[in-house]
């Protein structure tokens, strides 16, 4: 009996020295609230968890550090899409290329800084429409190698995986704006 009495109290001391380490918990507990909200919980957390701007950020900035993110994935996307163009060799393939640069570039130059500043003045729901509008340009991208657009179907580009990536992050910065 009295073993279980000595784990109980070294539980105890365990717990209070725990609550006293320098850790920042409730950041911890911010990350995961806030993802817990969002439709891909999972790449939320690795992705915010992964940053280390993350462990002082409130919600909002959470959102402003995960469109970061869609950025930094955005522009692999578009530097892989330069080196793959002048390599196409036929002109569905070009075509696409094309279309994907064009949109990725929008979405680099022109989208992602409006979604910065929408969500900085305080328009959340207009800050979650240009999110929207980012996270689309990946799936024009891709649908436009699979629907015929141009021609026939060449099947998904080779760089799909990370399409979705951009969309999955995209989403899930739309969600946590939506949530700040």
């Amino acid at each position: 009996m009295s073993t279980s009495g000595a784990g109980a109290g070294v539980a105890i001391a365990l717990v209070v020295m725990l609550s006293c380490l320098p850790v920042n918990h409730s950041q911890a507990n911010l990350v995961e609230q806030t993802c817990q909200k969002v439709t891909y919980h999972d790449l939320c957390v690795s992705a915010l968890r992964s940053d280390g701007r993350s462990s002082g950020a409130e919600v909002k900035g959470l959102a402003a550090i995960m469109i970061s993110l869609v950025k930094v994935n955005g522009s692999d996307i578009l530097a892989e899409v330069n080196k793959l163009i002048p390599k196409a060799s036929d002109e569905v393939s070009k075509k696409c290329l094309g279309l994907c640069r064009d949109n990725f570039g929008g979405a680099l130059n022109r989208l992602i800084p409006e979604a910065v500043a929408k969500l900085e003045s305080g328009a959340k729901v207009e800050a979650m429409l240009v999110m929207i509008d980012v996270g689309q340009t990946a799936i024009d991208c891709d649908s436009c190698f699979t629907n015929e657009r141009f021609g026939p179907s060449r099947g998904p580009p080779p760089f799909t995986d990370k399409d979705h990536v951009f969309f999955y992050l995209a989403t899930t910065a739309k969600d946590i704006i939506g949530i700040s």
